[in-house]
């Protein structure tokens, strides 16, 4: 999965890859931009890492090739 972070120190906006198991036992990333460890996940939408060709697919049920020239009822 990937987060999203903003500092609390510098305000840099990030993303962090980590697996479910991983967030879930406290996941504490560290800023590239500045190296503080106080950063405070951003809530939208959630990246999820797949092996399809598009490389990543959005995480709120989002079909790929979806979209106003697919017709009614493909999303």
């Amino acid at each position: 999965m990937i987060y999203e972070y903003r500092c609390k120190e510098c305000g840099n906006v990030f993303d962090v890859t980590a697996s479910i198991a991983a967030k879930e036992a406290g996941l504490h990333p560290e800023c590239p931009s500045c190296g503080s460890k106080k950063a405070a996940q951003v809530f939208g939408a959630i990246g999820i890492l797949s092996g399809t060709r598009g490389g990543m697919s959005g995480g709120l049920g989002g079909m790929a090739g979806c979209g106003p020239d697919m017709g009614a009822g493909c999303c």
